[in-house]
């Protein structure tokens, strides 16, 4: 606002003639446009209105053009244009082009046609109104990377917790099913010794539970390697995967033999044509559900497991054993842990799975994975 009213001040001085009785006043017109230019941010249609006043002034006590005033009014229609709606900017435009036109019909410095008055009106307000266009664009543009932003953010928190849960099931697992068969396998080398049973009985026993321990200990390091390096699991595959299913499957049903659990097994070979995902998913299943036997039967239940797959490639998995046949190890407290996570295992691949109780007071765990356009 002060240079501004230092510039038109300036330029009142060279452009009216020395000893004039008009400079006074013109000088306090120059000044008077410069000082609006502050009300511009508030006010830009009122400032508009008043410097157009202040040019059509000017012209009436002199025939020289106070350039200052002019170019003042043409700057605050460039303002009017930028912050005011199109019917506020249109109303100064016409005020400004009457200005102009008054201007040069009063034998003003300033010959030029109507039509030329006309774009000196439309420049600013076109000015005007592309800026305040680049102004709102970079807003959108700004709100919308705000938004994939926070977006991303609640996706990236949705995938962690994601992420813990399948850990968690991870752990779940390996630590029920290698500590169960360790609990029922020490249960059976105690009973042995302190009944005066074969030595090597309760020898076999603590060299199965040093096994299953160290098995343990070497996929909890696996998951805790996630634990230190989330990116080393792909989010899409749902949970840390078992590097050797077939292999890791005859292994959990090989452990509740050597428990005393009597099973039978039947796994269709064509499971190895399915998914590392599929794969594994049905060994996390067979586990859990071997594991529960162990925790609330104990050894000598007579346990079948069944994997078979059609020729869709839809799996489907029976882990089904007797009631217990007699009096066992206490059993291992429950955590409710266990079918929930098959569950959520299962639905990731969108299958269903079912545990309920048999005819023949048994328990009987079914997963069914669907198969190629069976989703």
């Amino acid at each position: 606002m002060t240079t501004g009213t230092v510039v038109a001040v300036v330029n009142t001085l060279l452009d009216w003639p020395i000893g004039t009785a008009q400079r006074c006043v013109a000088i306090a017109l120059a000044v008077a446009s410069g000082l609006l230019l502050g009300t511009l941010p508030r006010w830009p249609l009122v400032a508009v209105g008043t410097e157009a006043v202040l040019v059509v002034v000017t012209t009436w006590f002199s025939p020289f053009t106070n350039a200052a005033a002019l170019l003042f009014l043409l700057v605050a229609l460039g303002a009017l244009g930028y912050r005011a709606r199109w019917s506020v900017t249109l109303a100064g435009a016409v005020a400004t082009y009457a200005a102009l036109v008054v201007q040069a019909s009063f034998g003003s410095d300033i010959n030029a046609p109507l039509s030329t008055l006309l774009g000196m009106t439309a420049l600013p307000v076109v000015a005007g109104r592309y800026l305040a266009g680049l102004q709102r664009a970079r807003g959108v543009a700004e709100e919308r990377a705000a938004e994939a932003e926070a977006r991303r953010r609640v996706e990236t928190r949705a995938a962690r917790l994601a992420e813990r849960a399948r850990l968690a099931r991870d752990l779940h697992d390996i630590i029920a099913h290698h500590v169960g068969a360790m609990t029922l396998r020490a249960s059976v080398g105690t009973l042995a010794l302190d009944n005066g049973g074969d030595p090597a009985v309760a020898r076999a026993a603590l060299i199965d539970v040093a096994t299953t321990g160290r098995q343990a200990l070497d996929e909890l390091r696996g998951v805790l390697a996630v634990l230190r390096d989330p990116d080393a699991v792909d989010a899409g595959e749902g949970s840390a995967l078992v590097t050797d299913p077939e292999a890791t499957l005859v292994d959990a049903i090989d452990r509740l033999r050597r428990a005393g659990v009597p099973v039978t097994s039947e796994v269709d070979p064509r499971l190895a044509d399915t998914s590392l995902l599929v794969r594994t998913t049905v060994v996390r299943v067979v586990q859990e559900a071997l594991t529960n036997v162990l925790k609330h039967t104990g050894a000598g239940t007579e346990t079948t497991v069944g994997v078979t797959v059609s020729g869709t490639g839809a799996v489907r998995a029976v882990i089904e054993n007797a009631p217990p046949s007699g009096p066992g190890p206490m059993p291992l407290p429950a955590s409710g842990q266990g079918l929930d996570g098959m569950r959520q295992r299962v639905a990731v691949l969108d299958g269903t799975l079912t545990a309920a109780p048999t005819s023949r007071s048994g328990w009987r765990v079914e997963a069914n994975l669907p198969g190629k356009g069976q989703a």
